[in-house]
């Protein structure tokens, strides 16, 4: 209702409740009652009262005067304009009243102290009858917007003096117009006879004023508050005094006095309310007081009980001022941190000079990077002050903010993790020794079954060399098993995340349109393939080799779940991944991605076999069915490529594999050229120099190279292929492995070598890339072919070369 700067409900602003209406009304009934009764008395005379004019008379200044202070006490508070006008209306009164007690005559001194006559008694009398009605009415339109007109508080104070000082010079004016400028006025008294002020129409006005003001209050406000609604009934009690005094036309009547005694209820009305309402907030002061100590005692034992659970968990307990520098800490604090003593100053730049350098800028950056906005947690190490130990501690905390929103304190608590830190680094390594057992078994296991085919077929080639048929069918056998022993390389190399991969920005869906009929030959007639592409899939960088080879994987492992047919799913869209979304992904970042979902209609897994999915070599397939190598070559593929994999399953309903890759900028490259080109010999005696560490490789380089017209020149290491460029021979592709000893690898030779040599062309080679590949890289302008390579392999990379 009126803009307020208290924190509970007040006289002007509490709801009248039915109680507080139903005593109103009641209050009004009587006077009504009572004022109807006495009107025909209303003219008869009453034993004079010598004292009563005076009692009277203070008893008006009074009561209006502890009113004017209560309404402006409560402006101040609240600094609503609606309250101010009642203050000032109410001051209005007491002056006016104290102005009319002085032109009584003997009341204060012998004979009047200002007027000289009853026209400015009766006057005065009526000037203070038309204070309520006249300030009720802008009160009345004020609170009937459901506002109040609040002041504003820098001008409150300065308003409220100009509002009493404005209406102290208006209770003046009216003094000087009554007592020396009455004569000007109507004539409303005869002696003590004023019926003339019924006759000349003053008196039927100041009613009329007073019953409007009643009507536009209750009319505005619907007399929604206790202070609106006692407000009415004393406006009421104002037109009863003038009903019943008017008609009695003459002091020392009836009507004279029951009028009189009915001003003064009509004054005391509000009055008493207020001092109700004083005794409603010592009440309710007290009732908070004890809540509040109550809530205090209440606070204590929860700092205690948090005391005691801080101290088990051998936790610190701290907050800092960052205004004042103070801070809190229990003993715990400080003992973690090596004092045996409670250290007497601690901020952030004495714990700053407690964490190792290495840790350091960390460590600062999520203290000063507090925003208030939500908690941080940081590990890190210290140096302890008595030994110099060097600890881990977890620290975890939440910046609170000022009324200006600047960081104002930073509180929270720390603890040392060095034995679970160590703990954990345990557990990590038996883990990492179990997966590498578990992996170097798994490759044994399968490259002992390849090396036994390899190995036995060509024992039987080199004792009897004779029957080609027989050779042609052996060697076979043996190029088969190496090609499963390369196979089984690339999947653990795609795991381990070290494959040489080359990217393309591509659009998926092109590349799944061109291998849905391998795919769908893959997975056999029992199985529909369904391709649920997004027209709109944004671009993705990735190697396409590996992005079909994970597909096939995935596609094979659902065709394995769909033994008596089903449906296969591969589906395409743009999603975008919210921070909240990847909380469990720490190796993503929030963004635009593009999902490959490929869903079957299988037997699903149970959620073992779904926590395990992901490891190399787990399979559920029997043996000789799998390497169980499919889903970790896709899951290193993916990771590989900036994303992330997920596997959602259950038993009974089909798996989904979700491969998340990450949106690329640029844009998609054109389609490849369909079909094999013819293979790229020697145009004219180019010469080629191999640079091989392995003299068996080095040995079918060259044999390779011999059939395809090419001349060679062989180097074991860089050094010697330096000598070689750096003499007169030709030559015109250098043909070098990756990693080779020496202490120069194939990237760098090339480099020095186009130095040596601009014009020469260079093809590298390599079967495992990972050191060199992670501290130098392969250039995007290098071509590179992956080990174990056939003779066609490498003739399809040399027209690359050549161009």
């Amino acid at each position: 209702m009126m803009g307020t700067a208290t924190t509970g409900p007040t006289l002007a602003t509490a709801r009248a409740g039915r109680t507080q209406r139903l005593i109103a009304g009641l209050v009004s009934l009587a006077f009504g009652a009572v004022t109807l009764a006495l009107l025909p008395f209303a003219s008869r005379p009453i034993p004079p009262m010598p004292g009563f004019v005076p009692v009277y008379q203070s008893a008006l200044v009074v009561v209006y005067g502890l009113t004017t202070y209560l309404f402006l006490t409560h402006y101040r508070r609240t600094h609503s304009g609606s309250l101010l006008v009642l203050g000032t209306g109410s001051l209005y009164v007491t002056l006016v009243v104290l102005v009319q007690m002085l032109s009584f005559p003997n009341v204060l001194a012998q004979g009047r102290i200002l007027g000289d006559g009853p026209d400015t008694t009766i006057w005065l009398w009526t000037f203070w009858h038309l204070g309520p009605p006249l300030f009720a009415l802008p009160y009345a339109i004020m609170e009937g917007g459901e506002h109040g007109g609040s002041v504003p508080s820098s001008r409150a104070d300065r308003i409220g003096l100009l509002a009493v000082a404005g209406t102290v010079a208006a209770a003046a004016l009216t003094a000087v117009v009554v007592t020396r400028y009455v004569h000007l006025l109507p004539k409303s008294v005869e002696g003590d006879d004023y019926w003339l002020l019924t006759t000349s129409g003053v008196g039927p006005a100041v009613v009329a004023l007073t019953v409007l003001a009643l009507a536009a209050l209750c009319w505005t406000t619907r007399l929604r508050t206790v202070l609106q609604l006692w407000l009415a009934v004393s406006l009421l009690l104002l037109v009863f005094d003038n009903m019943v005094t008017l008609p009695g036309a003459a002091r020392g009547t009836v009507g004279w006095f029951a009028g009189r005694l009915e001003a003064l209820v009509a004054g005391f009305i509000l009055l008493g309310v207020y001092l109700r309402e004083v005794d409603f907030l010592y009440a309710r002061a007290e009732a908070t007081a004890q809540e509040r100590e109550a809530r205090r005692a209440e606070l204590q034992l929860a700092r205690d009980n948090l005391a005691l659970a801080l101290e088990a968990a051998e936790m610190g307990d701290w907050e800092l001022d960052l205004r004042s520098g103070a801070s809190r800490r229990n003993p715990r604090h400080d003992a973690i941190f090596g004092y045996r003593d409670p250290v007497e100053t601690w901020g952030i730049e004495t714990f700053l000079n407690h964490v190792v350098p290495e840790d350091r800028g960390m460590a600062r950056a999520a203290l000063e990077g507090s925003t208030g906005t939500e908690r941080f947690d940081l590990h890190c190490r210290i140096k302890r002050a008595d030994d110099g130990a060097i600890r881990w501690i977890a620290l975890r905390g939440k910046a609170y903010l000022d009324a200006a929103g600047r960081v104002r304190t930073i509180a929270g608590i720390v603890m040392d993790t060095t034995q679970q830190h160590e703990a954990e680094e345990r557990l990590n390594q038996a883990q990492k020794m179990e997966a590498i057992g578990q992996l170097t078994g798994g490759v044994a296991h399968d490259f002992n079954n390849l090396l036994t085919i390899i190995v036995g077929n060509l024992d039987m080639i080199v004792r009897k060399p004779d029957n080609a048929q027989r050779v042609e069918r052996l060697a076979t056998s043996a190029m088969t098993a190496a090609k499963r022993g390369a196979e089984v390389t690339e999947k653990l190399l795609s795991f381990s995340r070290r494959q040489v991969l080359r990217p393309e920005t591509v659009n998926p869906n092109r590349l799944l349109k061109d291998f849905e009929a391998l795919l769908q030959r893959a997975v056999g007639e029992t199985v529909e393939v369904r391709l649920n592409l997004d027209a709109s899939l944004d671009p993705v960088r990735l190697d396409p080799g590996q992005f079909e080879s994970a597909v096939l994987n995935l596609a094979v492992n659902a065709r394995d779940a769909m033994p008596g047919g089903g449906t296969l799913t591969v589906k395409t869209c743009n999603v975008h991944l919210d921070a909240d979304e990847i909380v469990d992904r720490p190796d993503l970042r929030p963004g635009a991605f593009v999902l490959v979902s490929v869903t079957d209609t299988g037997n699903g897994m149970d959620a073992g076999t779904l926590v395990r999915a992901f490891e190399p070599f787990f399979t559920t397939k029997d043996v000789g069915k799998g390497t169980g190598l499919g889903l970790s070559q896709v899951y290193g593929f993916v990771r590989q490529a900036g994303g992330h994999a997920q596997i959602r399953s259950e038993l009974g309903r089909g798996t989904s594999v979700e491969l998340y890759l990450p949106r690329s900028a640029e844009k998609a490259v054109a389609s490849r050229p369909d079909g094999a080109l013819p293979l790229r010999r020697a145009a004219s005696g180019e010469v080629v120099l191999v640079v091989e560490d392995e003299p068996a490789v080095l040995e079918m380089a060259i044999e390779s190279l011999g059939e395809l017209g090419y001349r060679t020149l062989t180097a074991t290491h860089a050094a010697q292929a330096l000598e070689r460029l750096r003499g007169p021979e030709r030559i015109d592709i250098l043909f070098s492995d990756v990693v080779m000893p020496g202490g120069m690898n194939g990237v760098q030779l090339s480099v020095e070598a186009r130095r040596l040599r601009p014009g020469l062309r260079v093809l590298l080679t390599s079967g495992y890339t990972g050191t060199a590949l992670d501290e130098q890289g392969v250039p995007a302008d290098l071509p590179l072919l992956s080990k174990p390579y056939q003779r066609d392999e490498l003739a399809n990379k040399l027209r690359i070369v050549l161009g």
